[in-house]
């Protein structure tokens, strides 16, 4: 399992990404001019077993058992903070705080973007391997999954083959949309806060 991905370090402009983190990070919350504290959902499980046993083409996370030392988070540390500003006809009213991000990835369209943050723990625990959306899709389908990072963290994103992906601010990491990966919540930071994209363009390596 060789993993394609590609990394690009201070995607946005400085000051572009400094007014990102002023609008919608979590310490913005004292500024309620969009009462973007308000947006934040709370789910208990990164990937949903019955969807896993739904799709036969979806591979179980147990395959990806050693890839990684770092062991599954316990369901009551399994949660995330999320935020859907795109999937399919569902638009949020957010999404035009994004602008700088849409239009640096420019893609021919957006399936899926939503954000994702989690809480800071005592030890590094990680999310189960999964694909972001349950799709049957061919390998020559350019669907892309994108990471971006808003705050800089000792959590990574390792890929299936084992890659670990270092969570920097300002950075975005891109792989083929059927590379299984998984989120490991941070221990040095109160949260890990990122954006993830699904959209479909031709990648570059």
């Amino acid at each position: 399992m060789n993993s394609e991905y590609k990394i690009e370090d201070n995607y946005l402009a400085e000051e572009d990404f400094a007014r990102l983190k002023d609008l919608i990070s979590p310490e913005a919350n004292l500024n309620i001019r969009h009462r973007w504290s308000n947006v934040w959902n709370y789910v208990q499980e990164t990937v949903d077993m019955n969807i896993v046993e739904s799709f036969p083409h979806i591979k179980s996370p147990s395959l990806f058992s050693e890839v990684t030392e770092i062991e599954v988070a316990e369901p009551i540390f399994a949660g995330i903070f999320s935020h859907i500003f795109l999937w399919a006809e569902e638009r949020s009213q957010y999404l035009p705080l994004l602008e700088p991000l849409l239009a640096r990835i420019d893609p021919i369209v957006f399936y899926r973007i939503q954000a994702n943050l989690t809480q800071g723990q005592r030890k590094k625990m990680r999310s189960d391997f999964h694909i972001d959306c349950p799709l049957p899709l061919k390998k020559t389908t350019p669907l892309i999954t994108s990471i971006f990072y808003m705050n800089t963290t000792n959590g990574p994103t390792i890929l299936e083959d084992g890659t670990e992906i270092e969570c920097r601010a300002n950075r975005l990491v891109s792989f083929p949309f059927g590379t299984y990966h998984s989120g490991v919540l941070c221990t040095n930071q109160p949260y890990r806060f990122v954006i993830n994209f699904n959209y479909f363009k031709e990648m570059e390596i």
